[in-house]
């Protein structure tokens, strides 16, 4: 991520850089300047995460200081250090809107976990705010509608909030996907990592309570599957789950580096933003279902060849970017003809219905089943190299070979399908090539023994 941002004025630059010089410190970039004005243009030109900072003079009024530098950052978190506890200092600068006073006696002691507190746990989030600064907080979230957008500015906004590391929204619970699936990440050095990471912990982090949860990357025994030094730092992982809908709920993980208490837990900003965060993804989620309808076969209610294309585009760009893999497998039904000619076009109708209801319980909810036309299939198996493909598409073939159809008709028609298998990128790099590939592997077995699965011939692709 970024790193945070400390400004420090005070006279004694040096004494103070040696107490902030500390490993806990790491990565955390501070400006330590002596002078007011110094202070004042790096205000001007730079947000900061935290100011920490102390009069240069007695004689100065310890409310016209603070106001001057919330002028400069009225939503930054202000920490004043001042010379002695008692004295009409300390009120003017908790009425002037400071977030922590500390003094110079203890100085040495409390300067480096206070500014852990608000960098790494959230405490800027208990100052007292404004509907307005709330709602301008929010405003980026709620305005969204696109699912993939939202999801990344969510993420944005609780690093923002909360200092996190890193972070990923998944959605959790859905058969067959190790882990749950990923709708956005950041903070993270290498593409891979996130994929990699929700494998391994998406499971053990999808909590069933209802509100913010803590855990401690040591519980997930990190240190066994290589991820140790990554969490190092980040020891502290938060859990923040969103209610869509009683069988979707989508959870962000955010990495932190101290714990945030229950105060900020329940701090009001944190609680408000995840409610509206989860009211922006209930929207997302059914503008996608509406949008979704026009790539629906109104016959199967599968998608349609429409919806091919887009989520062809969408795997050949998640494959690319997480360096993962996936397959078409590309089927006909043998003899289709016959029965329409034989039982009607009805019945023919029935039977495309009934064939797609096999080949939809043969693969995982994340896996995509098209009818792209007439009696041809196209199944997209996510995360799947042809091996297993080869798996997939046989069961199919032996479930609709042994499936009676239409039966409750009295009819018990027996059928048996042809499939050709492509995958990504084995076979071919791009979308056009990988279908026909599947398409052409599929004639080979509709011009042998039909009833059989075959596997496509890799291009030679430079």
């Amino acid at each position: 991520m970024t790193a945070q941002r400390v400004l420090i004025l005070s006279s004694d630059a040096t004494r103070i850089e040696e107490m902030v010089r500390v490993p806990s410190m790491k990565g955390v970039h501070f400006s330590i300047l002596s002078d007011w004005k110094s202070g004042a243009e790096a205000l001007h030109k730079e947000n900061f995460s935290v100011i920490v900072a102390r009069k240069f003079s007695k004689a100065q009024g310890t409310d016209a200081y603070v106001a001057d530098l919330l002028a400069f950052a009225p939503k930054t978190s202000m920490v004043l250090i001042l010379e002695e506890k008692d004295g009409p200092s300390v009120l003017e600068a908790l009425r002037g809107g400071v977030s922590e006073i500390l003094f110079e006696e203890s100085l040495a002691q409390t300067l480096v976990p206070c500014i852990e507190r608000y960098l790494f746990t959230g405490y800027g989030l208990l100052r007292r705010m404004s509907l307005d600064e709330l709602f301008d907080f929010c405003i980026p979230v709620i305005t969204s509608t696109d699912m993939g957008l939202l999801a990344t500015t969510i993420l944005e906004k609780f690093r923002e909030a909360l200092g996190a590391s890193f972070g990923i929204l998944f959605r959790g619970g859905e058969k067959g996907v190790s882990g749950g699936t990923m709708l956005a990440s950041l903070g993270f050095p290498d593409d891979i990592i996130p994929a990699g990471f929700l494998r391994r912990f998406g499971e053990a982090l999808a909590m069933p309570d209802s509100g913010p949860t803590v855990t401690h990357s040591d519980s997930l025994n990190a240190s066994a599957s290589g991820d140790a030094g990554f969490l190092s730092e980040n020891r502290i992982l938060l859990t923040v789950p969103f209610d869509l809908a009683p069988e979707s709920r989508l959870y962000a993980v955010l990495g932190l580096r101290g714990t945030p208490d229950p105060e900020v837990l329940n701090s009001p900003l944190l609680n408000f933003f995840q409610r509206q965060a989860r009211l922006a993804l209930i929207n997302a989620e059914r503008s996608a279902q509406a949008q979704s309808l026009i790539y629906i076969d109104d016959l199967t209610k599968l998608y349609n060849g429409r919806y091919l294309n887009v989520v062809l585009d969408r795997e050949m760009k998640r494959s690319e970017r997480y360096r993962n893999f996936f397959c078409v497998l590309f089927m006909d039904i043998d003899f289709f003809k016959r029965v329409n000619d034989g039982h009607g076009h009805l019945v023919g109708s029935r039977v495309l219905v009934e064939v797609g209801t096999v080949l939809r319980a043969c693969v995982r909810d994340s896996d995509t089943v098209v009818r792209y036309g007439g009696d041809e299939f196209v199944v997209l198996l996510v995360e799947t190299n042809a091996d297993e493909a080869m798996i997939v598409a046989e069961r199919m073939r032996r479930m609709v070979e042994a499936e009676p159809f239409v039966k409750e008709a009295g009819l018990e028609i027996r059928l048996t399908i042809s499939i050709g298998i492509a995958a990504f990128p084995e076979h071919a790099t791009t979308k056009q090539n990988l279908l026909n590939l599947a398409d052409q592997a599929m004639y080979r077995g509709k011009e042998s023994t039909r009833n059989v699965v075959y596997l496509a011939h890799a291009q030679n692709v430079p």
